[in-house]
């Protein structure tokens, strides 16, 4: 975004993160698959998330040191250029389209549940007495159906078909402690029994076996992916329905769940549940973080320059450069950061009015990274600054409120 512009003294804005808006924030859609789930492609959509952002900015920003154009004043604006603003969270959109890529691995999907079209799990070879609905075909059955067969899973059948059997089978355990790591990622937990809940979910897929291989490509097939877990859900057989078949017999499902952002053993905290008297249990959960992590740049119509992560892992702090901060629940997503920077200029530029268009205060870089709160996914946080800020001011590393702390991820600049 051009520069040449003027800027005139104000109060300086909060520049570290702001946890009471972190901790207001709306929530999320989901923060991991329902327990019907057996595919799930669009949760997090970025064209909403993109006007979402944009809309947000609902006031101009107080300009701040005075910069004439054509080389005269100060030029860079690098040293004291302090404002405010009030920055609020934005909650994450549903989605309306899929995020999963044009070209995926081959990877088999055994249906689609939880909101989602289903594929037939059930088919008749006689002839339709009624016309199938749109969607289906003749012999469809929907899964969602009282006592609808499930889609049938491709783990082992355990027996006695106990959870307690379940859980202490040894082969499943031997399919997560053997797994191979996939070159470009770093396993961060294995073997638990339990599953990444957190803001910054993605995706899920079945899988016909424990492949770490085949969930990895859906990862780097999949827009925002940072990390995978994969997993072993024990599931019914028919979709238990109270008075008719409410503790069906089980089924074995491998599951892969992507995420945009990394993920460790502290976000392994979905244990399954119950669907009517049937208990859902996990079991072999693994999950594994690209090493290096590659975000395309902004691209909403401006010139932004490629991102460069900071060195030192912090986030930029320099006040009085500051003209904005905001927080966004969901992956990280430096996108959000460049739709709203954009939307903030032209708003700083619409309210200082003709006569002073020359003085108007504009982004010319942000800084987005990713929020940890004890070790859990967050959201982008997003800092806006008047001018290009280097590597050297990202000295700040997060910070405590109360009992919860708060740490900084994937830090970059554009």
């Amino acid at each position: 975004l051009s520069a040449l512009v003027g800027l005139a003294a104000a109060s300086p804005a909060p520049q570290v993160m702001d946890f009471n808006q972190i901790n207001n924030a709306p929530s999320v859609s989901q923060k991991g698959p329902v327990l019907a789930a057996v595919t799930q492609t669009n949760i997090y959509d970025q064209s909403s998330a993109i006007s979402a952002a944009s809309a947000d900015v609902t006031a101009a920003v107080t300009t701040v040191q005075k910069r004439w154009i054509f080389g005269f004043g100060s030029g860079s604006g690098s040293s004291s250029c302090t404002t405010s603003t009030i920055a609020k969270a934005v909650a994450l959109p549903s989605s309306s389209s899929s995020s999963k890529p044009s070209s995926s691995p081959s990877i088999t999907v055994t249906s689609t549940m939880g909101g989602n079209t289903g594929t037939a799990t059930t088919s008749s070879t006689t002839a339709c007495a009624t016309t199938p609905e749109a969607g289906t075909y003749c012999g469809f059955i929907n899964p969602e159906d009282p006592c609808a067969p499930q889609p049938d899973g491709y783990g082992h059948k355990v027996t006695p078909d106990t959870v307690a059997a379940f859980e202490a089978y040894s082969g499943f355990h031997k399919d997560a402690l053997n797994a191979v790591t996939p070159l470009t990622y770093v396993q961060s937990f294995r073997d638990l029994n339990a599953s990444t809940s957190a803001n910054s979910y993605l995706s899920l897929v079945t899988l016909q076996s424990y492949d770490t291989q085949g969930c990895s490509q859906w990862c780097d097939n999949t827009t925002l992916c940072e990390s995978f877990n994969i997993y072993i859900e024990r599931d019914p057989s028919l979709n238990p329905t109270e008075g008719q078949c409410p503790d069906p017999s089980s089924i074995t499902n491998y599951k892969c769940t992507l995420w945009g952002s990394s993920i460790n053993a502290t976000t392994a905290t979905n244990q399954g549940g119950w669907r009517d008297d049937f208990q859902v249990v996990i079991v072999g959960s693994n999950g594994y973080n690209k090493i290096n992590t590659t975000i395309t740049p902004p691209s909403c119509g401006s010139n932004w320059n490629s991102g460069s992560q900071c060195s030192s892992g912090g986030a930029i702090s320099k006040p009085s450069c500051n003209v904005g901060n905001h927080f966004f629940p969901g992956p990280y997503n430096p996108t959000v950061c460049a739709a709203y920077a954009e939307a903030q200029t032209a708003k700083n530029k619409a309210a200082a009015g003709w006569w002073s268009m020359w003085m108007y205060q504009p982004c010319n870089m942000f800084n987005s990274y990713m929020v940890k709160k004890n070790g859990v996914p967050m959201g982008t946080y997003c800092s806006l600054f008047n001018t290009e800020v280097d590597h050297s001011w990202a000295t700040y590393f997060g910070g405590v409120s109360g009992s919860d702390k708060f740490d900084i991820e994937t830090s970059m600049t554009y």
